[in-house]
């Protein structure tokens, strides 16, 4: 037996009793040839492990879970050689081992309600799109950059405090809110992780979602009678599933200013869609879909990307034969604030930067339903937002396994 058809069949046994463990690995391994502030190869890793207690299989608690996990990341940053805001590897993060989540969840009333609370991300609920996971980049993976430059947000593998309530009123209709503990000590690598402590100088992140998950066009299967009265089967038709959603949030941190000064009460807003527009009516699994967004934060003087704008596309079943794989093509953009700009262009010799973009194309290989290869080439336009800088042609790939 294949060594990872191997552990997903002892995986599942363990979730029969009760206990899911998990495991995930992204290592990606790249070199800008040309363009940014210089030339150089990076690799890094995130791991992340853990597991889920179904608390209805161990103690009764019926709709209950409790997770806790950890991780593990290493590795260097391309993208402080290329001089670029929006990262170029996702799996670079925090790089040391970290204690990451550990919260109880409860679904009630046959999954109308569900709450959270314990030591969790933002990113887990909130400003996400299933497309984002694919991604190489670090611009847009997991969550978009503009999030994490003017908030508190918090992606693996910083976990807070925090709690959140989900209301479910039909199955393609959601609303959510969650506050979470915004803190200047996220992400130390001190601290591992394990500073569960609560302080005065720390603020509340508060953010509130609506989704909906439309599926347009899908019709059962059925019958029909031609003119001559001769009878034919239709087949049934899954029909085209879309997600969208329409967030924001709301910080009490309180945040320095660019010019001097420093904002507290500070908001932001943000609009996300993802929506498959064909599948081949002989195999599902050949579809293609199209997704897009645009995040807003209105305090110039604190918000170091006020907006940031974003799309695709997601091509699955290109090759024949390969039914599973995905070719994917990414844009970016984030515009800074004229106050960020002002700050930066006050220290001589700095140019005023304006925006960045960064144009991403990847395909996915799975070479099992568990592990994948993922090419990638990536093309930034002005990276940091300035023209003093050459543009970066970024060659890599992406493995990684999920258990």
């Amino acid at each position: 037996m294949a060594f990872p058809n191997w552990v997903e069949s002892e995986f599942t046994k363990a979730g029969d009793v009760g206990v899911t463990p998990f495991f995930s690995y992204w290592g990606i391994f790249q070199g800008n040839p040309v363009g940014g502030q210089a030339q150089e190869v990076g690799y890094a890793h995130e791991m992340l492990f853990g597991a889920t207690f179904d608390m209805q299989k161990l103690v009764g608690w019926n709709g209950a879970s409790f997770k806790i996990s950890g991780a593990s990341n290493s590795g260097t940053n391309l993208s402080t050689a290329i001089g670029n805001v929006f990262n170029t590897a996702e799996s670079y993060v925090t790089p040391t081992g970290m204690f990451y989540e550990m919260y109880y969840a409860q679904k009630l009333f046959d999954n109308f309600l569900e709450f959270r609370v314990g030591r969790m991300v933002v990113a887990d609920q909130f400003c996400g799109l299933p497309a984002f996971g694919m991604q190489v980049s670090g611009g847009i993976d997991g969550n978009p950059t503009s999030l994490f430059l003017n908030s508190n947000f918090t992606s693996s593998p910083n976990a807070t405090w925090g709690a959140t309530v989900k209301i479910n009123p039909t199955p393609i209709i959601y609303a959510e809110t969650g506050v979470f503990q915004a803190t200047n000590r996220l992400g130390k690598i001190a601290y591992h992780g394990l500073d569960f402590s609560m302080r005065g100088n720390d603020g509340l992140l508060m953010f509130a979602e609506t989704g909906w998950s439309p599926t347009f066009g899908a019709q059962p299967a059925g019958t029909t009678h031609d003119k001559d009265g001769k009878k034919s089967v239709v087949p049934a038709d899954a029909g085209l599933p879309g997600l969208y959603k329409f967030g924001g949030y709301f910080s009490t941190f309180p945040y320095a200013g660019f010019l001097g000064g420093a904002q507290q009460n500070t908001y932001g807003f943000y609009l996300l869609a993802q929506q498959t527009v064909w599948q081949s009516a002989k195999n599902a699994s050949h579809n293609f879909a199209v997704w897009g967004g645009v995040t807003y934060s209105p305090q110039f003087q604190v918000a170091e990307m006020p907006v940031m704008g974003f799309g695709g596309t997601i091509w699955q079943g290109l090759i024949p034969g390969r039914d599973q794989d995905q070719f994917l093509c990414t844009w970016m953009t984030g515009s800074f604030s004229s106050a960020y700009a002002d700050s930066v262009a006050a220290t001589p010799g700095n140019a005023r930067p304006t925006a960045e973009t960064v144009f991403d194309v990847s395909y996915i290989i799975n070479i099992t339903p568990n592990v994948f290869i993922q090419p990638d080439i990536q093309y930034i336009i002005q990276p940091n937002g300035v023209g003093t800088t050459p543009n970066a042609l970024v060659i890599g790939a992406q493995f990684g396994c999920n258990f």
